[in-house]
């Protein structure tokens, strides 16, 4: 008989089934690249939730937050397929939603996921074109 898995769920899970709730990803290559022109773009709003991201060949990469996505994965919150959340996933994100009032990042990158409207897939060519990921080595930390 195997034990039950349980996790401790972070502001940073709950900030990731908001972005899967409200835009439809195609892979989570979209998400570490939104999450990267974000994170560059936030100007003088300093952020709560950090990531570090390094240059790969597909864009910017965040060992956070695939750890994160992993984390919702295998706790069945987030379907691997379809890559949005499950019954379980929505019905935890609205009971915890709230918390996320208190950090301003998650809103600057709705707003940011906004801009692309029904193309996300811009993203991954954008990402491309920023000066930091351009200057960053492959396979390094970008610094921003």
């Amino acid at each position: 008989m195997s034990t039950p898995m349980t996790f401790t769920y972070t502001l940073y899970h709950v900030f990731l089934l908001k972005l899967l709730l409200s835009y439809p990803f195609e892979d989570t290559r979209t998400i570490h690249n939104l999450l990267f022109l974000a994170k560059v773009n936030a100007g003088s709003l300093r952020p709560r939730l950090v990531y570090d991201f390094y240059k790969s060949r597909q864009g910017a990469y965040s060992f956070e937050v695939d750890g994160h996505m992993k984390d919702l994965i295998k706790s069945n919150l987030v379907e691997k397929k379809l890559l949005s959340p499950s019954r379980e996933g929505r019905d935890f994100y609205y009971q915890v939603a709230s918390l996320l009032r208190y950090e301003l990042f998650p809103d600057h990158c709705t707003r940011v996921a906004s801009g692309y409207r029904d193309q996300l897939w811009r993203v991954n060519h954008e990402v491309f074109f920023h000066p930091l990921f351009r200057k960053a080595r492959p396979g390094r930390k970008i610094s921003i």
